[in-house]
C-alpha cells in the first residue's frame, strides 16, 4: 500500500528495471529538449538582435520619411503665400505700367 491506503499492484523485478529505463529514456530526451531548446534560445536571440537591428534602421527611414514630408507641407504654406501675394502685387505692377505709358504718352505728346 502506498501513503495514501491505495493498493499497488505487485510488480516483478524485471517490470520495475523496464519502468526504470522507460524513465531514464524519458529523462535523457527532457534533457536533450533543454540543451536543443537553449541552443535554440541562442540562435533565437541572434535573430531577435537582427529584427531589432532592421526595426531600427526602418523607424529610422521612417522619421526621415516623415521629416520630408513635414518639410513639404511647410514648402506648399510658403507657395500659397507667394500665391495669395501674386495677385496683388500683379495689380500693383499692371498700375505701375500703365502709369509710366501713361507718362511716356504723355512726354511723347509734348
Amino acid at each position: 500500500m502506498d501513503e495514501w491506503g491505495n493498493e499497488l499492484p505487485v510488480m516483478e523485478r524485471e517490470q520495475i528495471n523496464h519502468r526504470f529505463d522507460k524513465g531514464s529514456e524519458r529523462m535523457a530526451a527532457i534533457e536533450r529538449g533543454v540543451n536543443d531548446a537553449n541552443r535554440g534560445l541562442g540562435e533565437n536571440n541572434a535573430e531577435l538582435a537582427k529584427t531589432r537591428q532592421e526595426l531600427h534602421e526602418l523607424k529610422q527611414q521612417l522619421a526621415d520619411f516623415l521629416e520630408f514630408f513635414v518639410a513639404m507641407k511647410g514648402a506648399i504654406k510658403v507657395f500659397n503665400w507667394v500665391g495669395k501675394l501674386a495677385k496683388p502685387m500683379t495689380a500693383i505692377v499692371a498700375l505701375g505700367a500703365a502709369c509710366i505709358t501713361a507718362w511716356s504718352a504723355w512726354r511723347g505728346l509734348r
